[in-house]
């Protein structure tokens, strides 16, 4: 009985990342996770699994469509986490009276939603976030310092023209209020709202009427978006307005935080106070933030956070303050793509050791072992064939340096090195080679992240 061949196939909305995506993406998480400690944040990681009851109830009800749920024998109601947040209030609710009183941590991990992929919006079903969260302050430094995170992060990536959105819940909430959307309601709108930079400002006006306000509601709400001012005078005039008292407070907290990120350095040109930004979660409860692209708007938030005061408390019965935000990591290498700035081929900064023939494996090996103590990344070609043949593998593989050994170099002592980018052959005594080739890798190294072309 033959063996039955199986179709290779991905699920719908599934992806293989091939070699050359990951060295770009290790490249750009390694300045990610630098940037993070940097900043003072330690490392965390949780489960992929949660249960179920764990997660709903904090989304809203949209979001929760998007579960991956999981039967398992034993009987209990498990997903696939749909974020990093949730589970981190699960931990901090778990692990309060061990942690400091103020706890920032940093998380990088894949997550899981059920929703049409679209790959040109850098959105798939699985993915991976970084995110950043400050656990335990209720000071608005922290909303800034957060902010302040994203901008370096894609300052650092070499983004330039970006814009960083920002807007308060409560502000939101006011002004709902004012424009007479009841109370129940109030996430509902904000939902919609979400919408405007996906679906556009008329849609998102279309549905509101069908779905939950009168003509007169959605133009008065309105009026509270229209304005092309500067963020200071666009607060000023929401202030003149003599608002509610919730419209108030998000004024006071977002004129604060527009303050704390002067002093980050960070530039009044880069922030765009929008009192239409809604961010679809539930769980938000003060700031909200979100970055875009001015260039390439179709991608949507590069990063996205705002604080959420009441989520941990949902597990333990006191709120304990809380602030973060998410880098979309696959969202960035979408957009370099699309800016045509990353390169699929990166140069390699391995050495390719060959071996030409069987009787001189011996010899290639113990080199190959002898550099890499040294720390050079050498790839060791597995077996004796033509130098036309490894040399290919070179070039496929995009290695530029090349390490020829056969009977005449192991005979004079001699170990010729070949540049596969310009062509060019030297012969170096073997005790030397090592220290040319860790002379070449560290400089390659160092400029690495240029050779990727991040922009």
């Amino acid at each position: 009985m033959g063996v039955r061949m199986i179709k290779p196939r991905l699920y719908r909305g599934m992806r293989d990342i091939e070699p050359a995506e990951m060295e770009f993406q290790e490249i750009v998480l390694a300045k990610v996770q630098e940037l993070f400690k940097k900043f003072g944040f330690l490392p965390l990681k949780t489960p992929a699994i949660e249960y179920l009851d764990i997660l709903t109830g904090k989304y809203g009800e949209e979001s929760e469509k998007l579960f991956y749920n999981l039967a398992y024998g034993d009987g209990h109601t498990l997903a696939l986490r749909y974020d990093l947040t949730v589970p981190l209030a699960r931990y901090i609710a778990m692990h309060t009276h061990e942690l400091p009183n103020i706890f920032k941590r940093y998380q990088i991990q894949q997550v899981w939603r059920a929703e049409r992929a679209q790959p040109r919006q850098g959105r798939f079903r699985e993915f991976l976030q970084c995110d950043v969260d400050i656990i335990g302050s209720n000071s608005l430094v922290s909303d800034a310092e957060i902010i302040a995170i994203s901008i370096e992060c894609l300052e650092a990536l070499g983004f330039k023209n970006y814009s960083v959105k920002l807007n308060h819940r409560v502000l939101l909430k006011g002004l709902l209020n004012e424009a007479g959307v009841h109370q129940e309601n109030e996430m509902v709108v904000c939902r919609i709202l979400d919408k405007i930079d996906k679906i556009g400002m008329d849609k998102v006006k279309a549905q509101l009427e069908k779905d939950l306000l009168e003509p007169g509601q959605i133009k008065k709400l309105f009026t509270f978006f229209d304005s092309k001012a500067d963020n200071e005078q666009k607060l000023t005039n929401l202030e003149n307005m003599k608002l509610n008292k919730d419209a108030q407070k998000g004024i006071e907290d977002l004129k604060t935080i527009l303050g704390h990120l002067n002093s980050f350095n960070i530039s009044q040109d880069k922030i765009e106070f929008d009192p239409a930004l809604a961010r679809g979660l539930d769980y938000y409860t003060g700031s909200i933030f979100e970055t875009v692209l001015l260039d390439h708007p179709h991608i949507g938030s590069l990063t996205g956070g705002g604080r959420y005061d009441n989520l941990i408390g949902v597990f333990i019965g006191r709120d304990i303050p809380a602030c973060g935000t998410t880098v979309g990591l696959d969202r960035i290498v979408t957009a370099l793509s699309e800016m045509k700035r990353l390169d699929k081929k990166i140069p390699s900064n391995k050495v390719l050791v060959t071996i030409l023939d069987e009787n001189y494996a011996s010899y290639s090996i113990k080199l190959a072992s002898k550099m890499r103590k040294e720390g050079i990344t050498v790839d060791l070609f597995p077996e004796p064939a033509s130098i036309r043949y490894q040399l290919s593998y070179a070039d496929k593989m995009n290695i530029e340096f090349v390490l020829l050994i056969g009977e005449n170099e192991i005979k004079n002592k001699m170990i010729r090195l070949k540049n596969m980018k310009t062509g060019e052959q030297t012969d170096y005594p073997e005790d030397l080679i090592i220290k040319e080739i860790k002379k070449l890798t560290d400089k390659k190294e160092n400029g690495k992240i240029e050779n990727a072309k991040t922009p």
